[in-house]
């Protein structure tokens, strides 16, 4: 019995010193790696199964719109370059957006611009400017029209756009070959414009008189071949007579909001004071004013208020000479 004591003394010894050889940390280090191992791969393999959508960060984004861009505000730095290219994206949609032509609907009451059969056609003798509950009402109308932009000219004066008044002196000294002149120019010029495009007429002496279908309040006329027949019978009826004040007609047609103002009178005097003119400027938003002087003899080169008018109002000054009616001087 005593020999069971002394068994495999030799790999006993062994036994133990390779336990010593692997410490206890070292074990838990590796276990603890290798289910760290399994588990990446389980996600990984999980995640593959969802769908293909990528995997999105975890952040918070704030957008503040304004008129033209998006900005971004986030939790995290990592998303910065998320929300430039949102940013950009958004300001590609934006210039698309403004690439394409705006549409203004009609007037709600299109009907009311021409009249009926058994309606006589004329003009309104306008009190100042245009009542409440005209086309003015609520502020000016977006100057955007239906139609294409179009061009058309009158004496040489060349204006663009969609929407255009003419105003026109018919005061006593337009009597005659001057007012002839200018009703021919005048008709001449609507002709250019397309059906989609909108006109407005004024005549004046001391008080402005407003092409008007039904003789209600001044508004937009579309330049329909209705509308046209209709004004170049109102255009036929007016005669010159009385005297001239410029500012009431020009306030008018400011009113209407138009692209263009055709302004043309054969008065040096009265002439707009500088506070009108000022006024004027004020009221003007965008409009381009071309101003058309009828004089006798060549043009002096003389800065009246009718070219200070054209100046600051982004027109041109033109000078007919009425002598013949056919030289012209332009500004």
């Amino acid at each position: 019995m005593a020999q069971l004591e002394s068994i495999h003394p030799a790999d006993q010894t062994a036994w133990v010193k390779s336990r010593r050889t692997m410490p206890a940390w070292l074990m838990s280090l590796l276990i603890h790696m290798l289910i760290g191992v399994l588990l990446i791969l389980t996600v990984q393999t999980v995640s593959k199964g969802i769908g293909d959508e990528p995997a999105r960060k975890g952040t918070i984004a704030l957008a503040n719109r304004s008129d033209d861009t998006t900005e971004y505000e986030t939790n995290d730095k990592s998303a910065n370059a998320n929300g430039q290219q949102n940013s950009d994206s958004q300001q590609a949609e934006q210039s698309l957006d403004n690439a394409l032509p705006a549409l203004d609907l009609p007037p709600s009451d299109v009907g009311n611009l021409l009249p009926r059969g058994d309606e006589s056609i004329g003009g309104q003798q306008a009190d100042g400017l245009p009542a409440a509950g005209s086309q003015m009402e609520g502020g000016a109308p977006s100057k955007g029209g239906l139609g294409k932009e179009g061009k058309t000219s009158v004496f040489g004066a060349e204006g663009k756009g969609t929407k255009f008044v003419y105003v026109f002196d018919r005061s006593g000294s337009m009597n005659g070959a001057p007012l002839d002149a200018a009703k021919a120019e005048l008709l001449k010029s609507l002709n250019d414009l397309d059906k989609m495009h909108q006109f407005a007429i004024i005549f004046y002496n001391q008080e402005p008189f407003v092409f008007s279908p039904r003789g209600d309040r001044p508004r937009l006329v579309f330049a329909d071949e209705q509308g046209k027949n209709l004004a170049k019978q109102f255009v036929g009826g007016v005669i010159a007579s009385g005297g001239t004040k410029h500012v009431d007609a020009l306030k008018i047609a400011l009113k209407m909001n138009p692209d263009v103002v055709f302004f043309l009178t054969d008065a040096d005097q009265p002439t707009l004071l500088p506070h009108e003119l000022e006024e004027i400027h004020r009221l003007n938003r965008g409009i381009s004013i071309h101003a058309i002087e009828f004089g006798y003899g060549k043009y002096d080169g003389r800065r009246n208020f009718l070219v200070k008018l054209a100046e600051g109002n982004d027109g041109q000054h033109v000078y007919v000479d009425i002598s013949g009616l056919g030289a012209s001087h332009s500004n």
